[in-house]
């Protein structure tokens, strides 16, 4: 022990005066020296609360266990910033019966107290020190448990986390909303079980904080593993949070995911599996949906044709065309709507067949497509329908032929001038009028003879 340590001991044990006595135990505390530990201790017993405040963060600076039973006397002492002294020491020793010590500060009836003892067992950060924030969820003091929650938020650790899971059953809305976010804004998706787990709860409140909770880690989480865990979810928002967590990620094994998702029990989670590949759009989703289109009833079958409209690849047109076979006719629909949205001349071929569906809403869907696509190819064909009095497309094959508006295309439209039913006449003259209006020679059109059709005058 140095001249300077001893000369302040003395002080400490002997000056007259009280803030004498403290300044001498405060720099003591910023020596450090451990030989004045028996000497601040004593010095807890002071008569002066000003010395007994010094005395204790002292040794809190020296940083000895052996003073935490010392340090624990002072938390019944009345003065309150005694009492934040010694737990402030106690935080700064950290040892589980300091932790002890502090958890005795949420009992105390001044709320700055309680307040500085959540901060302590903050900064130790200790598995203890979590055990003793998480006790704060037993009292009715709402706004110590929801320090507790920011304390927590702030160790953050995989025991902590637990901690904030045991929070959203509390009965305070508020409690239960904060350690929700406060779970969101971890980052981590280590308590993910322990979240599924409770959103068996039979209490309605405590299943929402959970799902709450849930969604928020899972919309901010980019591990495939950890979203696809919480696809087993029995929370439908939390499982359609995952999906669209999924859709996001959009690598091989997001897109295996939710083609599984397929076959969820829930129709509407299905059909968000379905929309986000289509969102995708990769050729590995394209594929994966053309390989379902084996493997699901119609409804489903329905949801996958839409998906496969939706991404328009050369790799979808194979499904599509597939689908053209399909026993459902509402399918079949789909899929020529489908490949009318593709736009590519690859889809043609399909849709000239689907002209001859055995359903009238599918040909009706085939020639609009065709006429979307400005298919030249489909103007032959087209002319063979106009020729065909039992058909139930002539006005879908006249708008079409409007569009494509080729010489040949004008002039199947003239000769419908002539058709028996008015309907189709009347049809054809406005169309006729909008492409004169548009600039095209109709006397062009007229001498051209088309399927063995002479346009006559």
């Amino acid at each position: 022990m140095d001249e300077n340590t001893r000369n302040l001991i003395k002080k400490v044990e002997r000056s007259v005066f009280a803030g004498n006595r403290a300044a001498a135990a405060k720099e003591l505390g910023e020596i450090g020296d451990f030989d004045a530990v028996p000497v601040l201790l004593k010095a807890l017993e002071d008569s002066s609360s000003k010395v007994k405040a010094a005395a204790s963060e002292a040794l809190g600076e020296i940083n000895d266990p052996d003073a935490v039973p010392g340090l624990m006397k002072m938390l019944d002492y009345p003065e309150s910033y005694v009492k934040k002294a010694a737990i402030i020491a106690l935080g700064k020793i950290g040892t589980q019966e300091a932790v002890s010590g502090i958890v005795k500060g949420f009992r105390d009836p001044d709320k700055l107290i309680r307040k500085e003892s959540v901060k302590a067992l903050m900064r130790i950060g200790s598995p203890e020190a979590v055990s003793g924030l998480t006790a704060t969820f037993t009292c009715p003091d709402s706004p110590l448990k929801r320090i507790s929650i920011t304390a927590l938020g702030k160790i953050n650790t995989y025991e902590a986390a637990c901690g904030l899971v045991k929070a959203l059953e509390d009965p305070d809305n508020r409690v239960r909303q904060q350690a929700v976010e406060t779970l969101g804004k971890r980052g981590i998706s280590d308590v993910l079980e322990e979240l599924m787990e409770l959103l068996k709860d039979s209490r309605q409140p405590v299943q929402e904080a959970a799902s709450e909770a849930l969604c928020k880690i899972i919309g901010g989480s980019e591990s495939v593993p950890v979203l696809v865990k919480a696809l087993g979810a029995s929370d439908r928002k939390v499982r359609k949070a995952s999906i669209e967590a999924l859709g996001k990620a959009g690598n091989s094994e997001a897109v295996s995911a939710l083609l599984k998702e397929l076959d969820d029990d829930d129709w509407y989670l299905r059909s968000r599996a379905a929309d986000v590949l289509a969102d995708i759009a990769s050729p590995e989703a394209a594929l994966g949906l053309v390989k379902a289109l084996d493997l699901h009833d119609a409804p489903v079958r329905k949801l996958i044709v839409s998906a496969l409209g939706k991404i328009g690849s050369p790799e979808t047109i194979e499904g599509l065309v597939k689908a053209l076979d399909d026993p459902d006719n509402s399918i079949r629909e789909a899929a020529t709507l489908g490949l009318g949205k593709t736009g590519k001349v690859e889809a043609v071929p399909g849709l000239l067949r689907a002209l001859h569906d055995p359903k009238n809403t599918v040909q009706e869907a085939a020639a609009t497509s065709l006429g979307d696509m400005r298919a030249r190819e489909a103007v032959p064909e087209f002319l063979r329908i106009l020729e065909d009095p039992d058909s139930l497309i002539h006005k879908s094959v006249i708008f079409s032929l409007e569009k494509i508006g080729t010489p040949e295309a004008v002039a199947g439209l003239s000769r419908a001038l002539n058709n028996p039913d008015a309907m189709v006449r009347k049809a054809a003259a406005k169309s006729l009028e909008k492409i004169k209006k548009s600039g095209l020679p109709l006397e062009k059109a007229k001498n051209i003879e088309i399927s063995g059709f002479n346009i006559s005058e």
